[in-house]
C-alpha cells in the first residue's frame, strides 16, 4: 500500500495556495502536502476502522486542538489520536482473525501511545533524535501488530535498521531469533536518491535521523513545482536547496523534524497495515511464503492515494490529520 509519498513544505506569500503546504511568513509551519503518501493510510484506514468498530469504540483524529489552546492540551489530543488508531487497528484485525476485539483494542491503544512518544522524540532538536524516535515508534508499532495477531505484546519487534532500507524482526517466542528483511520500497527510494541528479546524501544527518537524508544542490527539488521545499518518500527525506527560494525558508532543523515525523507515520503503515496484507497474499503461494521471510512490501499506496483524494479532495490536502500531527510536533 505504499507508493510515492511527498510531505511538502513550500515557500509562499501570506495568501497561501491550499493545495500545497506553505511557509506563510508567520514563523510557523502552515501545512504539508502528501499527494502520494503511505502516511495517508493513517487517515483512510482509520476512517474505515471507525466505521467497522463504531459500535465498539470511539474514533479520535490525530488533529491537535485550536492553536490558541495550551500546548499540553494539543499533546493530549495527538496522544489520544495515536492511541485510538492503534486500538482500532489491533481490535478490528484481531476480531477479524477470530480473536478478542477488547484485547486488541486495549493493547493496541498502549502501542499507539508508545508510537506517539517515538514521534515526539523524533521531532526534537538533538543529534540522534530521529534514530531514537524511530526505534521507540517501532516498539509501539510492534505492540499494535502483535495485538492485531493475538500474540503476546512483546513476542516480536519490527525494528528499522537505522537509515538502511532494511528491517530486523526480533522474535522472543522460542529464545531470541533475528530475521533481516529488505524493505523494497525504501530500497527503491534510496537508489533513486543516490542516482538522482544533483542530490547529495548527508551521511551524518542520515544516521541522526535514522533515515536517508538527501539535499538538492543548485536545483529545484521538484522541477514542476518550485515551491516544494522538502518531502518524505519511502522512508527517505529529500530537502531542497534553500538558496533558491525568494523568501527565507523555515530553519533546516524544523523542516527535518517535520519530515522525520512523516517517516515514522510511514513505518506505522508498513508494519501495522500494509505488511499483514502482503503476508496474507504471499502465504497463498510457496514462493511467496519463502519470499516474505526476506523482504517486506508496501502493498497499499495506490489505494490510499485514490481513497484520500476521493475523501478529502485536492483542495483540502493541507488538512490531513497526518500533516497536522507533523506540523504540531515539529513546532514542539
Amino acid at each position: 500500500m505504499v507508493a510515492a509519498i511527498s510531505a511538502r513544505l513550500t515557500v509562499s506569500s501570506a495568501g497561501c495556495d491550499r493545495a500545497l503546504a506553505h511557509w506563510c511568513g508567520s514563523s510557523r509551519l502552515e501545512g504539508v502536502h502528501h499527494p502520494r503518501s503511505p502516511g495517508l493510510i493513517v487517515v483512510a484506514f482509520a476512517l474505515t476502522l471507525a466505521r467497522v468498530a463504531a459500535a465498539q469504540g470511539p474514533f479520535i483524529t490525530i488533529t491537535p486542538g485550536p492553536p490558541e489552546g495550551p500546548r499540553w492540551v494539543d499533546h493530549v489530543s495527538v496522544l489520544a489520536g495515536n492511541a485510538t488508531i492503534g486500538a482500532l487497528t489491533a481490535g478490528v484485525l484481531q476480531k477479524l482473525k477470530g480473536g478478542s476485539f477488547k484485547d486488541g483494542f486495549v493493547r493496541g491503544a498502549v502501542g499507539g501511545a508508545v508510537s506517539y512518544a517515538g514521534k515526539r522524540a523524533a521531532a526534537q532538536d538533538f543529534w540522534g533524535a530521529g534514530l531514537l524516535g524511530r526505534e521507540i515508534n517501532a516498539v509501539g508499532v510492534s505492540m499494535v501488530r502483535n495485538a492485531s495477531d493475538g500474540e503476546p505484546t512483546f513476542s516480536r519487534l519490527y525494528l528499522p535498521v537505522g537509515p538502511l532500507p532494511a528491517r530486523a524482526t526480533v522474535r522472543f517466542t522460542r529464545g531470541v531469533a533475528v530475521q533481516a528483511q529488505l524493505d523494497v520500497a525504501a530500497a527503491g527510494w534510496l537508489a533513486a536518491g543516490l542516482l538522482g541528479s544533483r542530490l547529495n546524501l548527508d551521511v551524518a544527518e542520515s544516521f541522526s535521523s535514522g533515515a536517508p537524508v538527501f539535499e538538492a544542490a543548485g536545483r529545484w527539488l521538484v522541477e514542476s513545482e518550485h515551491s516544494v521545499l522538502a518531502y518524505a518518500a519511502g522512508r527517505s527525506v529529500f530537502l531542497g536547496d534553500p538558496g533558491l527560494y525568494r523568501r527565507a525558508p523555515p530553519p533546516r532543523a524544523r523542516v527535518l523534524a517535520h519530515e522525520r515525523v512523516h517517516v515514522l507515520q510511514q513505518d506505522f503503515v508498513l508494519t501495522a497495515w500494509s505488511d499483514p496484507l502482503a503476508l496474507a497474499a504471499l502465504n497463498r503461494f510457496g514462493a511467496g511464503r519463502r519470499m516474505q521471510r526476506y523482504v517486506t512490501l508496501d502493498a497499499l499506496g495506490w489505494v490510499v492515494t485514490a481513497v484520500s483524494h476521493l475523501t478529502y479532495g485536492s483542495d483540502r490536502l493541507d488538512r490531513f490529520p497526518t500533516e497536522s500531527e507533523a506540523r504540531f510536533l515539529a513546532g514542539r
